[in-house]
């Protein structure tokens, strides 16, 4: 039988629900909740962070993937108002939209300045950034004055400042409610937390995802494709449509960064395959 790459994968993507549906057990919860998601699936540029923005584009059309988040690989920080509005006119004449920028590292003011005009400039509706604590205040008046989301990104383990969802929760919750968070689903693990359980928790203030799936629940965990590590995607999934997501969840695909297309897109098969199984009921 002579199947296409993209078959492929759509066809390995499905044998790999089958087998986590088959496994999963059945909560009566989930015959209250909504089987169809709010929320668009995305990717985070730096998933191909070693190919040009022409490549990116190209496999993103084959992944059938409309929403960007986009890294300084692509367009660096320091790029003019007018290359920022070349580069979001670039993606939509492809029938796409960089939505958000990140992750963008704040150290100074005018980091964050930066971000901000940055953001506005490429017509982002959210920056995923990591401002240092004592540059929070000065983050939130840049987010009421831009109208601009501030989803902070945890880190892990190794992160002093925001290792987890419950971190970035703890210094935001009492402020603006555009100043949230960017669950990443692996760091998250790593550092013994729970994704389900924050979406569940934190479902007003998470504005964004990368999502991702690890080894295993420890800081050595390291990233596979997702349906053959530890993450439970499958509850992931449920708890989004449950709390009603309705912004864009994106994957940031960190293996084999010099071929990453065919694991992506296994991945993205993956999470495709279990929102399809949810919406018929599984």
């Amino acid at each position: 039988m002579n199947l296409s790459r993209r078959s492929f994968f759509t066809t390995a993507g499905a044998a790999a629900v089958a087998a986590t549906l088959n496994g999963a057990p059945t909560r009566a919860q989930d015959a209250q909740v909504k089987r169809e998601p709010l929320f668009e699936l995305g990717i985070a540029s730096y998933s191909f962070r070693k190919f040009d923005v022409d490549q990116m584009i190209a496999w993103c059309k084959k992944a059938e993937i409309k929403k960007v988040t986009l890294k300084d690989f692509h367009l660096s920080l320091k790029s003019t108002d007018e290359e920022c509005a070349a580069m979001a006119k670039k993606f939509a004449d492809a029938g796409m939209n960089v939505y958000s920028c990140g992750v963008v590292y704040m150290s100074k003011k005018e980091d964050v300045d930066n971000a901000f005009r940055y953001a506005k400039a490429l017509g982002c509706v959210s920056i995923v950034g990591v401002p240092e604590w004592d540059l929070i205040p000065y983050t939130e008046e840049k987010v009421k004055e831009y109208d601009v989301l501030m989803a902070i990104h945890n880190h892990g383990p190794g992160d002093k400042r925001y290792p987890t969802a419950e971190s970035v929760w703890e210094r935001v919750k009492d402020l603006d409610p555009r100043m949230g968070i960017a669950l990443d689903t692996g760091h998250s693990i790593r550092a013994g937390e729970d994704p389900v359980k924050a979406v569940r928790e934190y479902k007003d203030r998470i504005f964004d995802f990368h999502v991702k799936d690890m080894t295993e629940w420890a800081p050595a965990g390291h990233g596979v494709i997702c349906g053959h590590g530890k993450m439970d995607l499958l509850g992931l999934m449920r708890e989004l449509i449950a709390v009603g997501y309705n912004r864009v969840c994106p994957f940031e695909y960190e293996i084999d960064e010099n071929d990453p297309f065919p694991g992506f897109m296994e991945s993205l098969g993956y999470v495709r395959g279990l929102l399809a199984a949810i919406k018929a009921g599984a």
